[in-house]
């Protein structure tokens, strides 16, 4: 009666139950995963946006006040800097005169990925003094869109 009693009960997992629980992992974890990396890339890819908007802005200032755009990321700093990092540090954004014209009259900032922001598909962003928006490695407007 005893040895009937102990074959009756359920004493743990068997070995198909576990590989099935693991393979629903697996599954699960292949498609969330890239979901999650690509959203991660797309909102730092925003800060970025975001930098180059904020040095636009700093740079629409400085011609205001002295009839010229300037080379520095952050004119209006004391020192000026050269390059601006975003706000967590995933672009650094650089100043320079744009292709058809001098830095007194026109200027491009370009937002160079750092560290883990180097796996987006986009780049580089830029913004001109007239507010094109450009990018390299995709289409500027699936960059600047999404």
């Amino acid at each position: 009666m005893t040895q009937q009693k102990l074959s009756s009960q359920h004493n743990g997992y068997t070995l198909v139950e576990i590989l099935v629980t693991v393979a629903i992992v697996g599954v699960i974890t292949a498609i969330a995963l890239p979901a999650y990396q690509d959203s991660t890339l797309r909102a730092a890819r925003a800060e970025g946006k975001s930098a180059l908007l904020e040095v636009s802005a700093d740079q629409e200032r400085f011609y205001s006040a002295n009839n010229t755009y300037s080379t520095n990321a952050q004119p209006l700093a004391n020192p000026p800097q050269a390059v601006r990092a975003s706000r967590d540090g995933h672009y650094q954004i650089a100043v320079a005169a744009c292709a058809d014209g001098t830095i007194a009259n026109c200027f491009v900032a370009t937002a160079t990925p750092q560290g883990g922001q180097t796996d987006d598909e986009c780049t580089t962003l830029t913004l001109s003094n007239t507010g094109v928006r450009g990018a390299t490695g995709a289409t500027a407007d699936e960059c600047w869109q999404r």
